[in-house]
């Protein structure tokens, strides 16, 4: 599981430094301590699914965009 939200946390630092965001200027948009925001991309914390979603319209995406692979194409969950 740890490896899921590593993975999360360097697509979610692709996708913001490809907007063109510092990760200060991108917390403070969203409205996210940057500390916290750091440890996300870091992959040392889980996050809400009500954050993912937040994350992913500040960076107008689909947080599909933003997912671990494994989990773009997983079909059953058990």
């Amino acid at each position: 599981m740890r490896d899921l939200v590593v993975e999360f946390g360097q697509l979610l630092r692709l996708k913001r430094k490809a907007e063109g965001y510092s990760q200060e200027g991108f917390a403070k948009y969203v409205g996210i301590e940057r500390g916290n925001y750091g440890k996300m991309e870091r992959g040392t914390v889980n996050i809400k699914l009500e954050t993912l979603y937040k994350l992913a319209n500040a960076l107008n995406c689909e947080f599909e965009e933003i997912m671990p692979s494994r989990l773009k194409h997983k079909t059953n969950l058990d």
